[in-house]
């Protein structure tokens, strides 16, 4: 008999995409226009699928940038936009991975001798301090807390984060990010043991290059802390 039986397939219905007006894209993407078009065709290429329905390349990045941007519930953001909360959901999954896949060729550590030469002499022109190409520095992103070895994952403000390490250059750009260790794990732990390899690079550097620090790191030949007890000027 089940070959007499209907088969119900429900209709899909899709929403009018809804476009940002130009001079609210800085306030609702932290991009303008122009910028949004050019980093969705960087990391998600100029081919587009229409199909279905299917949101645009564009459409897709404007979501993400909206969620990261402004963080909130997903809902919210499928109304402003025009998609679906299932759609947001998969997007910011799917645009996020494409970025990462690309993240070695905008975040690099200077390894060779010229590079941490060139790196010297760009912070010493603009900061007029020698020898240094950077800074480095942790900080918390709060996350929910996990259910395995929980308590490692709660910092000392009593709510669960990772620890992330992050060193930038003179331009304030990002030249290296470690978010594999849980919130209890301190600073100077973090930075001995980094999985990126930073503290061997500057440890057996040839340039005689430093990285800044604040006092949550012990001082060494590669990285330069503020004194404790500053005397004079």
């Amino acid at each position: 008999m089940g070959e007499f039986m209907p088969i119900y397939q429900p209709t899909k219905v899709f929403q009018d995409r809804r476009e940002s007006r130009e001079v609210d894209y800085r306030a609702l993407y932290r991009f303008s226009k122009v910028n949004v078009e050019w980093i969705s065709n960087h990391f998600l290429g100029e081919i587009e699928e229409y199909r279905g329905g299917a949101s645009s390349n564009i459409e897709r990045m404007r979501v993400l940038l909206r969620y990261v941007g402004d963080p909130g519930f997903q809902i919210g953001i499928g109304e402003d936009i025009g998609v679906h909360q299932s759609t947001v959901s998969r997007i910011v999954t799917n645009v996020t991975t494409r970025i990462v896949q690309k993240s070695n060729i905008w975040i690099r550590f200077p390894t060779s001798s010229e590079d941490l030469h060139n790196a010297k002499n760009k912070w010493q022109e603009k900061f007029n301090f020698p020898s240094a190409i950077g800074a480095i520095d942790c900080t918390h992103i709060p996350i929910l807390k996990p259910f395995i070895h929980a308590d490692e994952y709660v910092n000392r403000k009593i709510f669960a984060s990772i620890n992330v390490q992050a060193t930038c250059n003179s331009n304030e750009e990002f030249t290296s990010v470690d978010i594999s260790w849980p919130a209890s794990v301190r600073d100077s732990r973090i930075w001995e043991n980094s999985d990126i390899q930073v503290y061997n690079v500057m440890k057996w550097n040839r340039a005689s290059a430093v990285l800044l620090g604040d006092s949550g790191y012990v001082i060494a030949p590669w990285l330069m802390t503020p004194f404790r007890i500053a005397e004079t000027a």
